[in-house]
C-alpha cells in the first residue's frame, strides 16, 4: 500500500506539469458538455413539436365542438347538420399518435432523428404521406449523432490511449528503470499502479460528465435511478473494456510509439473497420427493397379495387367484417353511393397493401435481428445497441412504435365505422371520449443487463490473454 501511495503521488504531480494531458483531459471534458448540450437540444426541439401539435390538436377540437352549435348563417347550419358525421370527425380531429422522448434519449439519440417520431392517424393508411416513408440521411447513419453516447464510444478510448501508451515504456525510456531496480521495486507493480492511477482519472471524468447528462436530462423527462445505474454500469464496462486492451499491449513490452500505434489499429479496429464489414455483409446478405414501391402498389390496387362492383367489395367488407351484419342494407349496399362500398373499398385495399408490405417488413425484421446478433461480437457497437435500448430510441422501439399505430389504427377505424355504417352522428359528448393513442414503452432493462456481459467477457478475455503473455515473456 505505501507503493501504492507513493505511485499515485507521483504519477499525480507528473500529471500537474504535463500540460498536454491537462488539455487533452479539459477538452474531452468540454465536448462532452457540448455533446449533452447538442443532445439536450435535440430532444427539446422534439418535445416542442409534439407539444406544440397536441396544442393545435386540442384547438381542432374546440373548433369541431363549436360546429354543433354554431347555426347563425345558412353555412354553419349546414356544417352543424354534418358536425356529427364520422367522416367530417376523421377529417377535421384525427388523433396524434406521438412517441414522446424518454429522459435518457438526451444522452443516447439513437434513431430518433432520423425516423418518424409522431404520425396523424385516420380511417385508412395512405402509404403516400411522408410518416410512412423511411427517412434516410446517409450522412447522418454514417456519421452517428453527437450525443454524450458517441463520445463515450468513440473519444473516449481515444483518451485512455492517449493516457496510458506510455506506462510501461516510460520507465525506460526516461532512463528511470536502473533506479527502480536498485530500490528492489517490481516494474510490473508499478505498471499495475500506474494504470490503476489512469483508471481512476477517467472514472472520476466519466461520472462527472455523466451526473451533468442526468441533470440535463431530467430537465426533458423522468429519470429512474435503475435507469441511471445501467447507464453508469454500462459506462463502467466500456472503460474496463478498453483498460483492458492497452493492458494487453502493454504486456508485450514495446517501445511507447509501437504501442501507441498498435492501440490506434485497435480502435480502427473495433469502431471502423469491424462496424464496415458488418454492414457490407448485412446489405449482402438481406438487401432490403425500397419502400417507395409500397405507393406505386397502392396507386394500382387503388385503381384495381375501385373499378370493382359495388356488391362485391360490400361482400368481401361483410365477410372480413362480421361485426357490422347489423347494418346491411342491400339496397344501399349495391351503389357506388353507399357507406358500404367506401368502406369496402379501403378495408380491401389496405389488406392487399399490407399482404405485400409484409415481405418487405418481414426482410427488415431478419436484416434488424442478425444485426443484434452480430453486434455481441463488437463491444462498441454492443454499447450503442444497449445506451440506445435503454434510452428506448433504437430500431426495435421505432418499431414498436409503428406496431402501435398500425393497432391503434385499426381501433380508430372500426371506432368510426360503427357510426358511418349505421347512420349514426357522434354528439359533442362522444367527443370527448374518442380513443387515445397511448405508447407502451416495455422495460428492457433486464436484457441491457445480460447484453452487459459481453463487454465484461471481451475485457476478461483480453486480461486472460495478457496474462499468458506475461508468463511466457
Amino acid at each position: 500500500m505505501k507503493l501504492f501511495n507513493t505511485i499515485c503521488h507521483f504519477e499525480w504531480l507528473q500529471l500537474k506539469r504535463q500540460k498536454t494531458q491537462w488539455i487533452s483531459l479539459l477538452v474531452f471534458f468540454l465536448i462532452g458538455c457540448y455533446a449533452i448540450y447538442s443532445g439536450h437540444s435535440t430532444i427539446q426541439k422534439q418535445n416542442m413539436v409534439l407539444s406544440k401539435l397536441q396544442q393545435q390538436y386540442d384547438k381542432d377540437h374546440e373548433l369541431a365542438l363549436q360546429k354543433f352549435t354554431d347555426t347563425l348563417t345558412a353555412e354553419t347550419k349546414a356544417q352543424a347538420a354534418t358536425a356529427g358525421m364520422a367522416q367530417m370527425i376523421n377529417f377535421r380531429m384525427p388523433p396524434l399518435a406521438l412517441d414522446h422522448p424518454e429522459g435518457l434519449a438526451v444522452l443516447s439519440i439513437g434513431q430518433r432523428d432520423v425516423n418518424p417520431y409522431y404520425q396523424k392517424v385516420k380511417s385508412s393508411i395512405n402509404y403516400l404521406d411522408q410518416e410512412n416513408v423511411e427517412i434516410s440521411n446517409p450522412a447522418q447513419l454514417f456519421a452517428g449523432n453527437f450525443d454524450l453516447s458517441f463520445v463515450l464510444i468513440y473519444l473516449l478510448p481515444l483518451l485512455i490511449i492517449t493516457l496510458c501508451y506510455h506506462t510501461y515504456a516510460e520507465e525506460k525510456e526516461q532512463g528511470t528503470y536502473s533506479l527502480l531496480s536498485i530500490q528492489a521495486a517490481n516494474l510490473t507493480t508499478i505498471m499495475h499502479y500506474k494504470i490503476l492511477f489512469r483508471l481512476g482519472i477517467i472514472l472520476g471524468l466519466i461520472l462527472l460528465l455523466n451526473l451533468i447528462g442526468f441533470m440535463a436530462a431530467a430537465q426533458q423527462a423522468a429519470l429512474s435511478i435503475s435507469s441511471m445505474m445501467l447507464w453508469l454500469w454500462l459506462s463502467l464496462a466500456y472503460i474496463i473494456f478498453w483498460f483492458a486492451i492497452c493492458y494487453f499491449f502493454l504486456q508485450l513490452k514495446r517501445s511507447s510509439i509501437v504501442t501507441a500505434l498498435q492501440l490506434v489499429a485497435a480502435w480502427l479496429f473495433f469502431l471502423i473497420l469491424l462496424p464496415s464489414l458488418t454492414n457490407s455483409y448485412l446489405s449482402l446478405k438481406y438487401p432490403i427493397p425500397l419502400r417507395a414501391s409500397l405507393a406505386s402498389y397502392q396507386r394500382h390496387i387503388s385503381e384495381e379495387v375501385w373499378e370493382m362492383k359495388p356488391i362485391a367489395l360490400a361482400d368481401s367488407f361483410n365477410r372480413y367484417n362480421p361485426q357490422y351484419k347489423s347494418s346491411i342494407n342491400l339496397a344501399k349496399d349495391s351503389t357506388r353511393n353507399g357507406e358500404r362500398f367506401i368502406a369496402g373499398y379501403y378495408d380491401l385495399s389496405e389488406r392487399k397493401i399490407v399482404r405485400f408490405a409484409r415481405g418487405i417488413d418481414q426482410q427488415l425484421a431478419q436484416k434488424n435481428k442478425m444485426a443484434s446478433q452480430l453486434a455481441v461480437i463488437n463491444p462498441s457497437i454492443q454499447l450503442q445497441y444497449l445506451f440506445n435500448g435503454l434510452a428506448h430510441t433504437g430500431r426495435s422501439d421505432h418499431q414498436n412504435f409503428k406496431q402501435a399505430v398500425v393497432s391503434f389504427q385499426k381501433k380508430w377505424k372500426h371506432h368510426l365505422l360503427r357510426y358511418q355504417l349505421a347512420g349514426i352522428h357522434f354528439t359533442p359528448t362522444e367527443l370527448e371520449q374518442l380513443p387515445k393513442f397511448k405508447l407502451e414503452n416495455p422495460s428492457n432493462n433486464l436484457s441491457i443487463w445480460i447484453g452487459s456481459l459481453s463487454l465484461w467477457l471481451g475485457a476478461g478475455l483480453f486480461l486472460l490473454i495478457s496474462l499468458t503473455i506475461k508468463r511466457k515473456i
